[in-house]
């Protein structure tokens, strides 16, 4: 009996999702546009940076440089400067980013450090170019190094799982918020309240297609990420979906408490937006976690974006899999019943 009718309540969640029009868009359209806005729009990646050279001499090993510079592919020569203080121009004006000084036994590097974060990866450049030749003007002498994981610092590599676990987050949450609210502004809550449904079957029922919307997107997005922006995938399918199952039970279990406790699809919707905006800036997806202050750094242990961040990223780029991550896996599967059972309690208080 209790399978029946938990099947009733899936099957009447489903009709009323096949009857709203406006589902399709969100769930479909909505996580491709967000995916194309960041795997093109937000790029951190710097392509074909122009440099002024100065050179004094004309050896051999200037010669090797200039070469070196020409086939990287990350730099285009677009001044040749005879003395320092044209050198020095082209670089104040903004007509090139950085400036190469060859002399005798030496390469010097200025770079344009108004752009702090442009800056570090243009140096980054010169370091992968010129491997353990002297960086003089730079004061520091660069070892020879290997990129793992990620090689050519692509920076779309970086991404396309970040907005994978953000598009997870606003379409489940998005979606399950708006659940139990909407009943209760057309009325027909009180319906759920006379018939033998229990708080867990009405929970559970309402949950599980958004479950599989969920999952539908996860495809969708993965999809996408690979064969389209050639995100590399070195983990594991099946490892992924059972990996994505406790942040998705997660999602949607916060978004139906929000649903359980507001009164107007209003009050749910500006509740919902208000817990994403921290897991978006403390989950570590635009923003370095080891770069914030302690505090927040302690604070974003509480975000399940977090974790599942981690699995995301190291799936895509490492092939990590259970043995690695296990302990983020752990603590999404807490979060994720600590919510439901949250869900369904608060949910049956309501009942009684």
């Amino acid at each position: 009996m209790k399978k029946r009718r938990l099947f009733a309540v899936v099957k009447k969640e489903f009709c009323q999702i096949k009857r709203d029009k406006s589902l399709f868009p969100i769930v479909i359209l909505a996580p491709i546009i967000q995916l194309f806005l960041f795997g093109y729009a937000v790029s951190l990646d710097i392509k074909e940076v122009p440099i002024v050279l100065l050179k004094e001499g004309n050896d051999r090993s200037s010669e090797e440089a200039i070469l070196s510079l020409i086939s990287s592919g990350y730099f285009i020569i677009k001044e040749n400067v005879s003395s320092i203080k044209e050198f020095e121009k082209s670089i104040l004006c903004g007509r090139t980013k950085a400036g190469v000084i060859l002399r005798k036994g030496e390469i010097n590097i200025v770079i344009d450090g108004s752009d702090s974060n442009t800056a570090a990866l243009i140096e980054g450049y010169f370091e992968k170019v010129f491997g353990k030749k002297e960086l003089f003007s730079l004061g520091l002498i660069v070892p020879q190094g290997k990129v793992l994981f990620n090689p050519n610092l692509k920076t779309v590599n970086f991404m396309v799982p970040g907005v994978t676990a953000l598009v997870l987050m606003i379409i489940t949450m998005v979606l399950s918020s708006g659940i139990l609210v909407k009943e209760k502004e057309r009325g027909t809550i009180e319906h759920i309240f006379v018939t033998p449904v229990s708080s867990g079957e009405v929970i559970l029922g309402k949950l599980l297609p958004f479950m599989i919307i969920g999952f539908l997107d996860l495809f969708l997005v993965v999809s996408v990420g690979v064969f389209i922006f050639k995100v590399p995938f070195k983990g594991s399918v099946s490892f992924l979906i059972f990996a994505t199952f406790p942040f998705i039970l997660t999602m949607l279990s916060i978004g139906i408490l929000v649903s359980i406790t507001s009164k107007t699809q209003q009050q749910a919707i500006m509740t919902t937006f208000m817990i994403m905006l921290p897991n978006l800036i403390l989950s570590g997806f635009m923003f370095p976690i080891d770069n914030m202050p302690l505090l927040m750094q302690k604070l974003t242990y509480l975000i399940p974006v977090r974790y599942y961040l981690t699995i995301l990223r190291s799936i895509f780029l490492k092939g990590a899999g259970l043995r690695i991550l296990l302990k983020e896996v752990i603590i999404l599967f807490l979060f994720g019943f600590s919510f439901l059972f949250l869900s369904i309690r608060t949910f049956k208080k309501k009942l009684s």
